[in-house]
């Protein structure tokens, strides 16, 4: 009798279970990387009977006090409604049909954190459930700067980085002993951090010092005293060289004041002599002007490159990669998959080179390595292997941050204002110098004015060297509108046990 009953409750109950919908979550919580793109999942249980049956996902974010709708797709249409996720987020559809809700946002800001809400709504019910996604970003750059006060023996030793959460830095000197750094941090529009921490050490200790970022890979060791050395190495060199420039000008400028009085001088007695004959002694001053003319400009173009090439190595003076040598010649390989040496990061005149990793492997600290042997010069531990003494002038762009077009992002990034005067000056300068080396760094397609600027100036750049960074998927379009084009490839570091 008691069998009899379950039977018949099951029968009867079975046919509701089987109407039932509900929404369930692919993964609870999602862990990303500034930049990245994410893919929220949520499944609905029952799927749709055919693709016209009624069908509508509402994918929205939920605050404290509010609700921002993401993305919406209502019977085959979809929209975006917020303008901070348009046309970075979009629904993926080919699986909608076997009950997957999928919603794919690129180009991940720190602001995209939060709790998301899948909802969907059928013909047979509704229901929802909740996505929590944090967006971080590590500490991957350190910049370090060094200062000597004027009076006493202290020297001020500066570590900054940014990245997202808050984090704190470690010290430590040569003999691995923790010290204890003064550290405070702002935020940026990003809504990054930008941390600095800062240790004052005696200048007459013969020691190293490094910093380390807790939620970073990278770090920045100062040689004391071999770096207050060198700091003061650099700033003699720019005294000489603006002193020696200073010169040059003032013999140039008596020079063409001599030749301009004399010329003027030639003519006046040419109209005494020869009364009435003014055609030849009209060109003679116009020839001599002209020549005036030619040589200033000459002057002026080859003094503003020395001094913007004295200014850029000014400012790439805190720049260092975190390779080792050996290490970087095991993990840089072509496209065959065979190593390859050092020059080989090094484009030839009118070459564009791309190098590609994953993320994480280390593209930056190659470009800031390839920074700092240009502006260290011989002094480089790497100086012999890459050999950058053919270039006059290294422009480095963090492709990353872009917004505005290629020219308007170098004189922004790198503040020529007072070196440059136009963007059109800066593009013929790149156009017609195949001294100049361009580095593009972590570039990925998808800003349509930077992409489409990019293009123009690869099409006619003459000379110009280019090497990009990026990964493999990030650069299809500008793959196939360069042509041909040669690839490195850098692989993760292997880890050793």
């Amino acid at each position: 009798m008691d069998w009899a009953f379950v039977v018949v409750l099951q029968i009867v109950i079975q046919p509701s279970l089987s109407v039932l919908f509900t929404v369930e979550a692919e993964r609870a919580a999602y862990h990303s990387e500034l930049g990245e793109d994410v893919v929220l999942g949520c499944r609905f249980q029952p799927k749709p009977s055919n693709p016209d049956a009624e069908l509508k996902v509402t994918w929205q974010r939920t605050g404290d006090t509010s609700v921002q709708e993401a993305y919406q797709w209502d019977n085959r249409v979809g929209h975006s409604a917020s303008e901070e996720h348009l046309s970075r987020v979009k629904l993926l559809t080919d699986k909608l049909q076997e009950g997957w809700a999928r919603l794919q946002i690129s180009r991940l800001r720190i602001n995209d954190s939060g709790t998301y809400q899948c909802l969907v709504e059928t013909g047979e019910g509704a229901d929802y459930k909740t996505i929590t996604l944090s967006v971080t970003a590590k500490y991957k750059v350190v910049e370090k700067h060094t200062e000597k006060p004027v009076e006493g023996d202290k020297v001020l030793l500066t570590c900054q980085s940014e990245g997202y959460p808050e984090t704190s830095v470690v010290w430590l000197d040569g003999d691995l002993q923790t010290i204890s750094p003064n550290t405070s941090a702002v935020q940026t529009p990003d809504q990054l951090f930008k941390v600095t921490s800062q240790i004052y050490v005696s200048s007459s200790d013969k020691n190293n010092y490094t910093c380390r970022f807790k939620d970073g890979d990278s770090i920045a060791t100062f040689h004391i005293p071999d770096k207050i050395l060198a700091v003061h190495v650099q700033h003699d060199a720019l005294i000489v060289v603006l002193s020696i420039g200073m010169v040059l000008a003032a013999i140039i400028i008596a020079v063409l004041l001599y030749r301009r009085r004399k010329g003027f001088r030639t003519t006046s007695r040419r109209n005494l002599l020869v009364d009435g004959w003014v055609g030849p002694v009209s060109t003679g001053r116009s020839q001599v002007n002209l020549e005036n003319e030619e040589e200033n400009t000459v002057f002026n173009k080859d003094h503003r490159k020395e001094n913007l090439r004295v200014f850029l190595k000014h400012r790439y003076c805190d720049f260092q990669g975190t390779f080792d040598a050996e290490e970087l010649r095991q993990r840089l390989q072509n496209n065959e998959g065979q190593p390859m040496t050092l020059q080989a990061l090094v484009p030839k005149a009118g070459e564009t080179l791309l190098l590609e990793g994953p993320p994480g492997s280390g593209k930056t600290s190659i470009a800031h390595i390839l920074l700092s042997s240009w502006t260290e010069g011989p002094t480089h531990a790497l100086w012999g292997s890459l050999k950058l003494n053919t270039f006059q002038l290294l422009l480095y762009l963090d492709c990353s941050t872009v917004q505005g077009d290629l020219f308007q992002e170098i004189m922004t990034q790198l503040s020529l204002e007072e070196n440059i005067s136009t963007e059109e000056e800066l593009r013929t300068m790149l156009i017609r110098s195949s001294e100049t080396l361009l580095l593009l760094d972590g570039y990925r397609e998808g800003n349509t004015i930077f992409d489409e600027s990019l293009k123009r100036f690869l099409s006619e750049r003459g000379g110009c060297r280019v090497l990009v960074m990026t990964s493999q998927e990030h650069c299809p379009v500008l793959k196939d509108t360069v042509g041909t084009v040669q690839v490195l490839k850098l692989q993760k570091q292997i880890a050793k046990y």
